[in-house]
């Protein structure tokens, strides 16, 4: 798998781990996938409003849905390249998705799954785009366009723009391992950016409502760390 540069906080500590996050992302469209696509299919369709508009979509959708399977068969095998932009005549990429089916639900599937690729391709700007354009719905979706528009920012050494997008996935959706996964980065940012008092207010709300997942268990060594440092 292409790994993108990690930055650290300590030598303990990794910051951002863009690989974790694309792991994520590809276990949950493997069972989720057809609910998230279900769902849009009403606010595509409220778009046009008249029947040859939905009759139109309708037959787009099954084309993209179809081509979103083969381009994700190449995302599995960490084929990025090629799952963005396909050189077989019998199949698409995830960009020749988006700029053939982009108004249907499976070319808004297509943009998250460009914007992970882009992602691990080192392609920070053209992560943003993508996932910028793609409109998230759903418990899972919304926390992973602002976490990884996050990730995306803090490699581009773009710190505002990170905590901003850390934040927002920290509360968006409705899964805990994501929420607290994105909270922790917020707050270890914070702390890196010498912003003890917010670090510290983030790591505590870390503890209080998640802590229970796997980024809010053992939460106290980072209040404490913190707490040393406003000292």
């Amino acid at each position: 798998m292409a790994k993108v540069t990690k930055q650290k906080v300590s030598k303990e500590e990794v910051l951002v781990d863009v690989a974790e996050v694309t792991h994520k992302a590809e276990s949950w469209f493997e069972t989720n996938k057809k609910v998230l696509l279900v769902g849009l299919i009403g606010v595509v369709a409220i778009i046009g409003g008249s029947i040859a508009w939905k009759t139109y979509i309708a037959g787009k959708q099954k084309e993209a849905l179809q081509a979103v399977w083969k381009a994700e068969t190449l995302f599995e095998k960490d084929s990025f390249a090629t799952a963005l932009s396909s050189t077989d005549a019998n199949s698409k990429g995830f960009q020749q998705i988006i700029d053939k089916y982009g108004s249907t639900p499976a070319g808004n599937v297509a943009q998250l799954y460009a914007g992970i690729s882009y992602m691990q391709l080192g392609k920070f700007d053209e992560a943003i785009k993508a996932l910028d354009d793609f409109s998230p719905a759903g418990s899972i979706s919304p926390a992973l366009k602002y976490g990884l528009l996050g990730d995306a920012y803090s490699e581009k050494k773009d710190y505002s723009k990170a905590l901003k997008y850390y934040k927002d996935a920290s509360s968006a959706g409705s899964v805990e391992e994501l929420n607290a996964m994105y909270l922790k980065r917020y707050a270890m940012l914070s702390e890196m950016q010498n912003d003890f008092g917010t670090a510290l207010s983030a790591y505590q709300e870390l503890k209080d409502k998640y802590p229970t997942t796997q980024d809010g268990s053992g939460v106290d060594k980072y209040i404490a760390r913190v707490m040393a440092k406003k000292k």
